[in-house]
């Protein structure tokens, strides 16, 4: 009577709860989207407070960190704009954060379409400024600001974008090796430490050189515009060295880069690039840069050209076609990575893997980190098994990626792609030799650094320096009995199979190579 009654109650209720579906419930109120939706909207209110803006709607994504507003209109009352002309219309802004999975990464970006505001606007000289070019609006169809920090190595990348309509286009990207600040002298006011690895400034001409180059006085356009401007600039730089100083080299390669690029852009008015040609990376001494021009230019060694050097280096047709035929490795490796990674080349992964794949196999780091890097997000196991190699090879960043795939990989197709990768490795006998020695070997199994991680391996070489009485093999041994412990069943089945096989390796070495006689002497 009761499982009819239940029943009766289940069939009666199900419309309702159906048609409750299609209602909004309070589980809906406290969702993230909403909250952050709801948070952002009480930001516009307060800044409402300030400037007078309106739009016509607002969107949230969590799991991207996007945050869009559309049709975006401001009033910002300037205290110049005395009859209150200025408007500011924006068609599309997204702002970003890191995606929901990136824990790793802290991101800080800004995307506009379609911002504009007339000459009002702007303070009196840009105001003149944009008279001179013969605009009296300002059209901004793409504008970008992107802040991408990196929290394990403290690496960062800033770049900056903005299509001006008629007039440039500007481009600045810098890269930063590490970026943090020093509190040690003072915790208030910290001092930046930043060491610079890659910086760009890129001008594409848009039609502000057609405003302005009439007005330029000859010497800057006419014949010997470039032995003029190496004259007239170095004589300033000196003039603001201590001491008026000679030029340091660094200066002088900026000048000597000025002559020979100025003279081609005023043939050519397209793109001009200001670039560090920095060897390695370079730290940001702010104190000593402030007291000697010197240091600035030593530090940051810009030159100008008429592209960047990432255009420069575009791999040429004739290497592309040749990627059927045979190419040295020292190309294959070029055309791969450049396919792989869409950077040189327009992207082919399939291609490149096609490339790097021998390469890999027979050792090359880079060539399994670049696969491994194109394939983590798309293909987990794929990347963990270039990934292998690339630790094999002693590349940087290897082990990482293999950590953060084992927690997207189940245990047990962990030790299968450690198996497929080095279960045709032939154990040396010259790791028996000495017992540091062995535990070395497990301890790199178990890394991954130096050879390709293999839980089974580096149980294997554990078991034997463990019953050799060495206390950093036990420590690895339980390492991996907790791993498995902690990843379930069925990972726990998996691991008792494998440790059963390093089991009877372990056992057959210490009995045939007499490894308590070896040990003990």
């Amino acid at each position: 009577m009761r499982r009819l009654l239940a029943t009766t109650v289940l069939v009666t209720t199900l419309p309702g709860l159906a048609a409750a579906q299609d209602r909004p419930s309070l589980l809906d109120y406290f969702s993230l989207e909403v909250i952050t939706q709801r948070m952002m909207q009480m930001g516009i209110m307060a800044l409402r407070t300030q400037v007078d803006m309106k739009y016509s709607d607002i969107s949230v994504d969590f799991y991207t960190g996007g945050i869009t507003m559309t049709d975006v209109v401001a009033w910002p009352l300037p205290e110049w704009d005395t009859d209150g002309n200025c408007e500011v219309a924006i068609d599309r802004i997204t702002l970003r954060a890191g995606a929901l999975d990136e824990v790793d990464r802290l991101r800080s970006k800004m995307l506009v379409s379609g911002l504009s505001f007339p000459a009002s606007c702007l303070p009196r000289e840009p105001r003149e400024a944009l008279g001179m070019a013969g605009l009296s609006n300002v059209e901004i169809p793409r504008l970008t600001l992107d802040i991408d920090y990196g929290l394990p190595s403290s690496d960062a990348t800033i770049r900056a974008y903005a299509d001006i309509t008629d007039v440039a286009i500007a481009d600045l990207s810098a890269h930063f090796t590490y970026a943090w600040f020093d509190g040690r002298n003072d915790i208030e006011q910290p001092d930046p430490v930043m060491f610079l690895d890659h910086a760009t400034l890129a001008l594409e001409n848009r039609g502000i050189w057609q405003a302005l180059s009439g007005q330029l006085p000859p010497p800057f356009t006419g014949d010997g515009s470039g032995m003029f401007l190496v004259g007239m600039v170095g004589e300033g730089l000196k003039g603001e060295n201590p001491g008026d100083a000679d030029l340091s080299e660094s200066q002088l390669a900026f000048t000597k880069s000025l002559g020979e690029t100025w003279p081609a852009f005023v043939a050519n008015p397209d793109t001009l690039v200001l670039e560090t040609h920095i060897d390695g990376d370079s730290f940001l001494d702010f104190e000593a840069m402030g007291d000697d021009l010197r240091v600035v230019f030593d530090t940051l060694r810009p030159q100008l050209s008429l592209a960047p050097a990432r255009v420069r280096d575009i791999l040429p047709v004739s290497l592309l076609q040749a990627s059927g035929s045979d190419i040295s490795a020292e190309d294959r490796k070029k055309l791969g990575i450049a396919l792989i990674s869409g950077i040189g080349a327009p992207r082919n992964a399939a291609e490149g893997t096609r490339l790097l794949g021998g390469l890999a196999e027979a050792g090359d780091g880079e060539a399994a980190m670049a696969m491994a890097e194109a394939a983590e997000h798309k293909a987990p196991e794929e990347a963990y098994r270039w990934a292998l190699l690339a630790g094999s090879a002693d590349q940087k960043g290897a082990t990482a990626m293999l950590d953060r795939l084992e927690r997207k990989i189940a245990f047990a197709r962990v030790l299968e792609l450690q198996a497929e990768v080095s279960g045709g490795d032939k154990n040396s006998g010259a790791v028996l030799e000495k017992l540091s020695a062995t535990r070395n070997e497990a301890a790199m199994r178990l890394s991954g650094r130096g050879q390709a991680r293999s839980y089974e391996i580096a149980a294997m070489w554990a078991m034997i320096a463990a019953a050799a009485g060495d206390p950093e093999a036990a420590d690895i041994l339980e390492q991996l009995d907790e791993r498995a412990r902690l990843s379930g069943d069925a990972a726990q089945a998996a691991w008792a199979t494998a440790e059963a096989s390093a089991s009877a390796k372990a056992t057959e070495a210490w009995i045939s190579q007499d490894l308590p006689a070896r040990f003990g002497e």
